[in-house]
C-alpha cells in the first residue's frame, strides 16, 4: 500500500461515546498495524457526553469552536485519500461542508448506525424539514462508499447509493468475561447471590425505554423477584425493583456485565428504534448472557430465538421469556454460551476489522469501489 495513504476520520464523539467508539475507534489499531495512516477528531469534546446527560448547557463558544475546529479539518482534507464521516459532519447544519468534500474530489467513507435522517425529514419543525430533510440522502449520494448497521438502514442507504454495504456495528469479545468463566474464576462467588440478576446497559437518554417496562418488571419480580443492574445511569431507580444502579466506565463495564445473568434490551415500535444496531446485545452475549430483546434495534440479525436469546413482541412474551429464564438457571448457562459463541463467529472485532480494511484499501488506491453491491466486505458470508 502507498505509505502516503491516509484517512481522516471525522467521528461525532471521543472515547465516551459508544458509536464512536464501535464504530470507528476499535478499528484503528488493526488499520495502523496494516499501513493504514489514520487520524481522529472527533466533532465533541469528551466531556461533553457527561454534560449532555447531566443536563448541563454548553456555552455558545463551545460549539463555536468545535465547529469551526470541523471546518478546518474538512479545509485540510486534500492531504487525505479517504474522509470517514461518523454519523454527519455537524448536527443540524445544511451539508455544506459534504458539498465540499465532494468537489474537492476526495474519497468519503459515510457511516450510518442510527436514523438520524428522522431527525430532520420527521421534524415537527417546518424549516428544519424544509432545509435539512434532504441533508442525509444528499450525502449518502456523494459518498465514495456507506456503511449502514443494519438491514433497515442498509436498505435505506441503498435508495441513494448503490455502493452502500451493510456492516454491523460488532465487538471485542475478547475484552468481554464470558459469564462461566466468572464463576470458574471466583469473580462471581461474593455474588453467589439469592437473586438473580437481570442487566441493562445504555445512557440516561435511553434509559426511558426501561422505564416504561416498569409495571411488567414489578409484576415479574411479584413472582421471581431479581435484582435489576443498571450500567449507565446513575441514580436510575424503579419503584418496587430492587435497582442497582451503576455509572458507566469503560475499564468496568465488563466486569458489571459479568455479574449479571440475564441481559435485556426493550426499545418501542418505532421507526427510530429500527435504526438501533443491537450493541448492548452484542454486550450481553459476548459477556455469556441470553438475551431478551424487542424485535427491532437489529435484534431480528443478532438474537437466534431460542438459541441464545428470545425476541420478545408484547408484554406477555417479555414476561414468559424473561420468567423462563429467571426460573432456570442451566438454560441460562447453554443460551450464554451459545450467545457467545455467536459473537466470536459473527460479530467480532477480530472478523470485521479485516473487512474495514477491505473497504479502505481501494479509497487507498485512488480507486471509487464499484457500483455492485458488497453485502459482505471480505467475500465472506454468514
Amino acid at each position: 500500500m502507498n505509505s502516503d495513504a491516509r484517512v481522516l476520520f471525522l467521528t461525532k464523539y471521543g472515547r465516551s461515546g459508544a458509536s464512536s467508539r464501535y464504530r470507528v475507534l476499535q478499528y484503528i489499531p488493526y488499520l495502523e498495524a496494516h499501513g493504514f495512516r489514520c487520524d481522529v477528531q472527533s466533532l465533541h469534546a469528551d466531556e461533553y457526553g457527561a454534560a449532555f446527560f447531566a443536563r448541563r448547557e454548553k456555552q455558545v463558544l463551545y460549539y463555536v469552536r468545535r465547529i469551526a475546529k470541523r471546518i478546518a479539518a474538512v479545509l485540510r482534507a486534500r492531504r487525505y485519500s479517504a474522509v470517514f464521516i461518523q454519523k454527519e459532519l455537524v448536527p443540524y447544519f445544511p451539508p455544506l461542508l459534504e458539498l465540499m468534500l465532494k468537489r474537492m474530489r476526495v474519497n468519503i467513507i459515510y457511516d450510518i448506525d442510527d436514523a438520524i435522517f428522522l431527525l430532520y425529514a420527521g421534524s415537527k419543525h417546518f424549516l428544519v424539514r424544509r432545509l435539512l430533510a434532504s441533508k442525509i440522502p444528499a450525502a449518502l449520494r456523494w459518498s465514495t462508499v456507506v456503511l449502514a448497521g443494519n438491514a433497515f438502514l442498509h436498505r435505506y442507504a441503498l435508495a441513494y447509493n448503490p455502493r452502500a454495504i451493510l456492516f454491523p456495528t460488532v465487538v471485542d469479545h475478547r475484552k468481554y468475561e464470558p459469564k462461566s468463566q466468572a464463576v470458574l474464576l471466583g469473580e462471581s462467588c461474593q455474588h453467589a447471590k439469592m437473586l438473580p440478576v437481570v442487566g441493562w446497559i445504555g445512557s440516561p437518554e435511553t434509559l426511558r425505554f426501561l422505564v416504561e417496562r416498569a409495571d411488567l418488571l414489578r409484576r415479574i419480580a411479584a413472582r421471581f423477584p431479581f435484582q435489576l443492574c443498571v450500567i449507565g445511569a446513575p441514580g436510575a431507580a424503579i419503584p418496587g425493583i430492587a435497582v442497582r444502579a451503576v455509572p458507566w466506565d469503560e475499564k468496568t463495564e465488563a466486569i458489571e456485565l459479568a455479574r449479571c445473568d440475564i441481559g435485556i434490551m426493550p426499545l418501542p415500535d418505532s421507526e427510530w428504534a429500527k435504526g438501533k444496531c443491537g450493541l448492548k446485545l452484542l454486550q450481553y452475549m459476548a459477556s455469556g448472557l441470553p438475551v431478551v430483546s424487542s424485535p427491532d434495534g437489529g435484534a431480528d440479525a443478532i438474537v437466534q430465538h431460542g438459541v441464545n436469546g428470545f425476541v420478545a413482541r408484547s408484554d406477555e412474551q417479555w414476561y414468559s421469556y424473561l420468567v423462563t429464564l429467571l426460573d432456570n438457571p442451566d438454560l441460562r448457562t447453554l443460551m450464554g454460551s451459545a450467545g457467545r459463541t455467536h459473537v466470536e463467529a459473527n460479530f467480532s472485532l477480530e472478523q470485521w476489522a479485516p473487512r474495514m480494511a477491505d473497504v479502505l484499501r481501494p479509497c487507498m488506491q485512488g480507486d471509487r469501489p464499484n457500483g455492485t453491491r458488497q453485502n459482505r466486505p471480505g467475500g465472506t458470508r454468514r
